[in-house]
């Protein structure tokens, strides 16, 4: 059996940036989502709310 190398699952920092840098951008834009949809299920209660301020 030839040589095998104790470095298989190195990653370097470039590519551990990488991952968390993408990670982080799909948790801010399913966040986003998640904050439309939250405000667009409770549009009405939002609307109510800014009226007791501006009326």
């Amino acid at each position: 059996m030839g040589f095998q190398s104790r470095k298989r699952g190195f990653r370097s920092r470039r590519e551990k940036l990488d991952t968390s840098l993408r990670n982080i951008r799909m948790a801010i834009i399913f966040g986003t989502i998640a904050l439309a949809v939250l405000i667009y299920k409770n549009r009405w209660d939002l609307w109510n709310w800014l009226k007791t301020y501006f009326y």
